[in-house]
């Protein structure tokens, strides 16, 4: 039988971490041409066409979130990150090259009817998207409206707080994690994480059971890779906890 691309680069990237696990001499490669690669999806903000002071809503933390979480894998983990990261939109042809996707603000987002052809057949074949950064109940309904046209059959449904992706890795306990939706915020003469929303985490699964969608809702991880340094509670420790998880579990799964 043959495999799709999707497929084909999964079990490539598995091998790769298979050695790791046996610790193989050399550092682990996902694939013989390049390792992983953060992918951001770019999109323009047809919900609203809103613009925050920190530029267009896909870009925030962008690209300081990438270069930081490239860092902490690679100190770590064995898994090889190839530099360097791509910002891509859903109707490049490219995404079917990567198998996990990232996308901020997912309150602001709204696909095209060729994106949402271009991504349905990008899950199908068996990729994997993490949603971050979004808060409250009109950026909560903006996101389930474009899962909604991706499957209407499919809900999200919370992860508990004793699902594998969180201890695949590393052990992060979601209910001690602070929120980081609010962002740095100032205070005398330094920094701290506004850290007063209450975070949740859901997926969306295929007909086997297999997680499509990561999607951190009241949370922000890429303000945690983007200020390391303000890390408050442990807070920003714990979302590149949550990112290494959350990418080995997509690549093993």
């Amino acid at each position: 039988m043959v495999l799709n691309k999707m497929t084909a680069l999964r079990h490539l990237i598995i091998g790769g971490f298979v050695a790791l696990l046996v610790l193989t001499p050399e550092k682990a490669a996902a694939q013989s041409d390049h390792g992983f690669r953060f992918v951001r999806i770019k999109y323009a903000n047809n919900a609203t066409g809103w613009v925050s002071r920190f530029g267009d809503t896909w870009s925030h933390d962008y690209p300081t979130a990438e270069y930081n979480f490239y860092e902490a894998l690679e100190r770590t983990t064995r898994i090889h990150a190839e530099r360097p990261s791509l910002v891509l939109t859903l109707d490049d042809p490219q995404i079917f090259e990567y198998p996990i996707l990232y996308l901020c603000e997912p309150g602001y987002w709204e696909m095209t009817d060729a994106e949402v052809e271009s991504l349905r057949e990008y899950f199908d074949r068996g990729g994997f998207m993490l949603f971050d950064d979004f808060r409250g109940e009109d950026e909560w309904y903006q996101l389930y409206s474009q899962i909604k046209r991706l499957y209407p059959d499919r809900e999200p449904v919370e992860l508990p707080n004793d699902h594998s992706i969180w201890s695949i890795y590393y052990e992060v306990d979601p209910v001690a994690t602070p929120s980081l939706v609010g962002g740095p915020r100032g205070r005398g003469s330094g920094r701290e994480f506004d850290t007063s929303r209450i975070d949740r985490y859901f997926g969306v699964f295929d007909d086997n059971g297999r997680l499509m969608m990561m999607i951190c809702y009241n949370q922000d991880l890429g303000d945690g890779w983007e200020w390391p340094e303000f890390n408050e509670q442990d807070a920003s420790l714990a979302t590149f906890q949550m990112g290494v998880n959350f990418l080995i579990y997509s690549l093993t799964h």
